[in-house]
């Protein structure tokens, strides 16, 4: 149930059966050329729907918006770590005035990790409030790998655009898929130590702003991925026990 879509009496009464919200969160920026600009923010709210159903908690406002700086090309929108970080610690501020204790945060891009983890943090020190993070794009390989979903793994299968993305899209959204422009990009930038953190503009992969292989991505394989990770969400939330902060 979205908040945005609920009336005030409706949200009370909501809000007394459960002090839980979903907040999504993604991005605006370039998704390769057979997929949306706005990929990880649909991502977020399409599943955060389908979690608040399974679960029967709130969605709460989604930010739309955020650190895009790495992805910058056709149509990205990028904002300041400390804007995104300032803005969700004012919608959590306002949520927890009205009485709630705990959030889940769920965002595909990979750069908003950080900051929600500090804010997360924050909120947990100072409140008492506890979260956790689904970090979509990351916890969907390990289940495609145990069920043995994709053709591909590595980043063939979930790099920027690829089996993995364009299949999810094919489930959820396949009204923005562009099937027609479907293809395969191989990694150009070579790296013999994964271990280390390196920073490349994602420009430096190729003109269409994608990594991976798109081009047997499926509706099915899309379905099997997101029920069967929502799955596991399920059970992680079902299980969600974490304990009082206690005085040092």
């Amino acid at each position: 149930m979205k908040m945005l879509e609920m009336n005030m009496r409706d949200f009370n009464k909501k809000f007394k059966e459960s002090s839980t919200i979903i907040i999504p969160a993604g991005a605006c920026e370039v998704w390769g050329p057979h997929l949306p600009l706005g990929a990880d923010t649909i991502v977020a709210e399409e599943v955060a729907n389908r979690l608040a159903e399974r679960m029967g908690w709130i969605v709460g406002p989604t930010l739309p918006v955020g650190d895009s700086t790495m992805v910058w090309g056709p149509g990205t929108i990028t904002v300041r770590p400390e804007s995104f970080k300032m803005y969700l610690e004012d919608i959590c501020s306002s949520l927890i005035k009205h009485g709630a204790r705990r959030f889940c945060f769920l965002s595909p891009h990979v750069a908003n990790m950080a900051i929600i983890s500090q804010v997360a943090w924050k909120i947990k020190l100072e409140h008492d409030v506890d979260s956790c993070i689904f970090d979509w794009w990351r916890i969907v390989q390990p289940v495609a790998r145990e069920k043995k979903i994709l053709t591909n793994d590595g980043v063939m299968a979930h790099g920027h655009a690829s089996e993995a993305g364009t299949s999810c899209f094919m489930y959820i959204r396949p009204d923005l898929v562009k099937s027609d422009r479907l293809q395969k990009v191989v990694p150009c930038v070579e790296n013999k130590y994964p271990e280390f953190q390196q920073f490349y503009p994602f420009v430096c992969y190729g003109d269409d702003y994608m990594l991976g292989d798109a081009t047997c991505a499926t509706e099915e394989k899309g379905r099997n991925l997101v029920e069967a990770t929502l799955d596991r969400m399920v059970g992680f939330l079902k299980q969600w026990n974490p304990p009082h902060n206690k005085e040092i």
